[in-house]
């Protein structure tokens, strides 16, 4: 049921966000008084429909998204223009009906930005500190030396601030990051040069395999196991094991996943109320999990709630949708130089994977996500890939130059041929959304 729900809602999305696209073409086709035959809610047969003025209004069987339908918006339509006909106005009203769904789709971006800084976002306490809570085995940042408790100051000469500066740069997939750290009483720093990404799944060290500082703190003692026996009780906290310093959950499910039976049992010490507490705890090997466990799950870390007061709120919202906007091209630009290969493509369907996933961190994730994916749209659709609203700016740019349109035979094969292209397209990334599938279910477990 979860699942389902999350497609709906991804759905739903992805829906909206193709609605605002066709009412900012709708609205700027009115306004200079082109007749639009139809403006519909979803796709498929209509299921409601009305008729106001020249224009009916359809609510359709398939409503995620949406159309609208322009008299003489296609020039295989029609051999004589009327009056009112898309064909018939002047370059410069089509150039703005055609570059109005985009606009849409980036101001929508900007009010949900902004909406997200006023209301605010819930962010785990533990993410605020830059520092490793623990190192993959077989990684990059393993291999390169990097140890739990090593606090990120800086990457590439950008100054760090919490983990989601570390997040958000070692996502970035450059090919190398040089990045200064404080270890115990000394800085130094790393180069961490990053795996090339194959394939089409998700990557499997995004951060390199360093990880955040997530807290070892007990959440659930199972009945039995050796963590009750031993006497660890829930909301303790790991301080240490073995004399070796606990700082994260990640880092104690790794130590406890490579006990040795022959070296005893475990000395934990723990942190309970205002004192310190000692535990020997022996882990068992569960046949089902192929690893030792002692019985003992997470505490769901505290969250606070940040918000920002409009003079701050206006000024992040630009620098957010300005990091969107720059982050596309920097993708087109890790493709053509093949730093990404082009299975990580994603399209609807991985569009609609990651907006149920998102759906389920509550509003915040949600707005930022459709500003995401609103820029994305207007970004790419200005681009001049033909079908696109793009592609009609470079035709009307065309007919400035040329004083008039291409043949109708013209446009017709080059359209062909820019549909023939766009629907293998869709067919790569399709396939490479449903090859995902089985490890984005995974993370809804």
């Amino acid at each position: 049921m979860t699942i389902l729900l999350q497609i709906i809602i991804g759905f739903a999305i992805l829906g909206i966000l193709v609605v605002i696209h066709e009412l900012g073409h709708f609205l700027m086709a009115k306004a200079w008084h082109i007749r639009v035959l139809a403006f519909s809610i979803g796709f498929g047969k209509p299921l409601l429909k009305k008729t106001i003025g020249e224009t009916e209004y359809r609510f359709s069987s398939i409503p995620f998204g949406g159309y609208v339908q322009m008299a003489g918006e296609h020039p295989e339509e029609d051999t004589v223009i009327g009056p009112g006909d898309f064909n018939s106005k002047p370059t410069w009203q089509r150039a703005l009906v055609a570059i109005a769904g985009p606009f849409a789709n980036f101001f929508f971006a900007l009010v949900f930005l902004l909406v997200m800084f006023l209301i605010g976002v819930d962010k785990p306490v533990f993410l605020k500190r830059p520092i490793v809570g623990a190192v993959a085995d077989s990684s990059v940042a393993k291999n390169a030396g990097f140890f739990p408790g090593d606090s990120i100051i800086a990457i590439n000469n950008h100054c760090i601030g919490s983990w989601e500066d570390v997040q958000s740069i070692l996502g970035s997939q450059s090919k190398g990051y040089k990045v200064i750290y404080f270890r115990a009483t000394r800085k130094d720093s790393i180069d961490l040069v990053m795996p090339r990404i194959f394939g089409r799944g998700l990557p499997r060290q995004p951060a390199g395999g360093l990880l955040p500082a997530y807290p070892a703190v007990v959440g659930a003692i199972t009945e039995g196991s050796p963590a009750q026996k031993a006497g660890i009780h829930v909301n303790d906290g790991i301080v240490s094991i073995n004399g070796q310093r606990i700082y994260s959950w990640p880092q104690l499910s790794v130590i406890i996943m490579h006990y040795d039976s022959l070296s005893g049992p475990f000395r934990f010490v723990v942190r309970r109320a205002d004192s310190l507490v000692t535990a020997a705890v022996v882990p068992e090997f569960k046949r089902d999990a192929k690893r030792y466990l002692i019985g003992i799950a997470p505490q769901t870390p505290p969250t606070e709630r940040v918000r920002y007061p409009i003079e701050q709120a206006v000024p992040r919202t630009f620098q957010k949708s300005w990091e969107y906007t720059t982050m596309i091209f920097d993708v087109i630009g890790k493709l053509i130089s093949k730093q990404v290969p082009a299975q990580q493509l994603a399209g609807p369907v991985g569009i609609v994977q990651m907006s149920g996933l998102v759906a389920m961190g509550g509003l915040s994730p949600v707005l930022d996500f459709m500003a995401l994916i609103g820029i994305n749209l207007a970004v790419l659709n200005v681009m001049p890939l033909v079908i696109t609203d793009g592609g009609l700016l470079l035709f009307l740019l065309i007919e400035t130059i040329r004083r008039k349109p291409l043949s109708v035979k013209r446009q017709m094969m080059i359209n062909r041929i820019a549909i023939a292209f766009f629907i293998f397209l869709f067919l790569f990334v399709t396939y490479n959304d449903i090859n995902r599938i089985p490890e984005l279910l995974k993370l809804v477990k």
